[in-house]
């Protein structure tokens, strides 16, 4: 299954590329069956006339690991006409903005990383190159829900990299000490929260953090909300609907009765009441676990992961929460050979394997089907079954999540009022709403036609 159409401009509207700006971690399209994963040939460039120097701009493939050496190397072996230079950057925001300037100047990278919430913009944009053609025969070794997240009315600007389905990381052996069981639903969550911070007042089920949007719009999606979404050549935007709202006040419920914790993530705060037990989970990505460890690690074996509790009882269906893919700009010089490189890594028997290698969960089949047999992460090395856990919850992600061309104001209308209304006890309600009144307005603005 393929992603809609993204509608375009009106003609004489305003050039709102900078919407591809303020981007972090998203999401997927219909859950299928696997395919079967290319070989290493299937994604060889064509020959070229000399050498090449593909260059990559990347956040997982750091220069100075002895892990992505030996990915570039391998490729350099397999096709010694082709070199990859890597170039570091900080993530889909700093990188959207530098691929961006470097299109306007005609001075791009060959192959660049974004995390898949940035895709439409710069689609939208005319920012990066359609690869249909070019990464045909590596299809198969992606399941169709995860190359959904790359393509648009059936034409290919990515290959995926890695994925998150949404998992519910815990505390099992203070669940266990308070005698909590591991919430199947969000109603028996808020009934955990409760029972956790009655055992322990300085406890809590979680954190609540405010500037999480993708986590908020996923929740959302999960509840049956699109916050972005396409009707022909329209946008329509759903941050306000009444399936969205309604998320908006379970977090409320939960915030006003001291049950979750308001700060953001990862600060020393965060990290110091993980390391002492008192920020018991965290909902987010099957990458939450080697984060968690980056920052307590003297918590190793305490912890499992289990699916992300249900809005409605038996339907197991999740978007995905975070990852990103390999994009070609659309004035790389090399496109060709930037596209293969791109299949090969992401979608290759090997390359995906590969990807392996560096900590990330791999959205090609053969590293998934790797993972099966890998070891558990650092984390929770007792809990074996860790990544049949999670290849279930891949073949249960089901839920389309759509992204607009202006995440963006989204996030810079939601994430601080959010928060205020978190430490002020005023209305989320009213924090979705705003949000969506930004959102529609900066569309129109932009020369989007949108529909109620």
């Amino acid at each position: 299954m393929t992603s809609p159409p993204l509608p375009r401009r009106r003609p004489g509207g305003r050039r709102t590329v900078i919407a591809a700006l303020a981007v972090a971690l998203a999401t997927s399209l219909a859950a299928c069956s696997s395919a079967g994963s290319p070989s290493s040939d299937t994604a060889a460039p064509s020959k070229a006339a000399g050498p090449v120097t593909l260059e990559f701009w990347t956040w997982s493939l750091k220069g100075s690991d002895a892990a992505a050496k030996a990915i570039v190397d391998k490729y350099h072996q397999l096709h010694p006409n082709v070199t990859v230079k890597l170039s570091e950057v900080g993530g889909t925001s700093d990188t959207a903005a530098k691929l961006l300037a470097a299109d306007q100047a005609g001075d791009t990278p060959d192959v660049v990383q974004i995390e898949y919430r940035g895709v439409p913009a710069l689609v939208v944009a005319g920012a990066v190159k359609d690869i249909t053609a070019d990464v045909a025969g590596a299809k198969s070794g992606i399941d169709p829900n995860i190359w959904a997240q790359t393509t648009f009315n059936n034409q290919v600007y990515g290959v995926p990299q890695d994925i998150g389905p949404m998992v519910l990381t815990y505390r099992k052996d203070l669940f266990d000490k308070y005698g909590v069981k591991v919430p199947t639903t969000w109603a028996e969550y808020a009934k955990a929260a409760e029972q956790i911070h009655k055992k322990d007042p300085d406890a809590y089920i979680a954190g609540f953090a405010a500037n999480q949007l993708e986590f908020f719009a996923a929740h959302a999606a999960q509840a049956g909300a699109q916050w972005w979404s396409t009707d022909g050549n329209a946008w329509k935007v759903g941050i306000d609907s009444e399936a969205s709202l309604k998320t908006a006040d379970f977090w409320q419920d939960l915030v006003e009765r001291d049950l979750v914790k308001v700060e953001p993530l990862l600060t020393p705060e965060w990290n110091a009441k993980v390391n002492n037990g008192k920020i018991l989970s965290w909902a987010a990505g099957a990458w939450a676990p080697s984060v968690i460890h980056s920052v307590a690690p003297d918590t190793a074996g305490k912890w499992e992961s289990a699916p992300l509790p249900q809005w409605t009882e038996g339907q197991a269906a999740v978007p995905f929460l975070g990852g990103s893919a390999y994009l070609v700009p659309a004035k790389s010089k090399h496109a060709k050979e930037a596209a293969a490189f791109a299949a090969w890594l992401g979608a290759s028997e090997e390359g995906s394997k590969l990807l392996l290698t560096l900590d990330i969960f791999p959205g090609g089949n053969a590293g998934r089907q790797a993972t099966l047999t890998a070891e558990p992460p650092k984390l929770m090395p007792q809990q074996k079954d860790f990544y049949q856990v999670t290849d279930q919850v891949i073949k249960n992600t089901t839920i389309p999540v759509t992204w607009g061309p202006n995440v963006n104001v989204a996030q810079s209308a939601f994430g601080d009022a959010l928060n205020k209304a978190a430490l002020d006890k005023t209305s989320f309600r009213a924090v979705y709403q705003a949000t969506q009144q930004a959102v529609v307005a900066d569309l129109q603005k932009s020369g989007y036609t949108v529909t109620k």
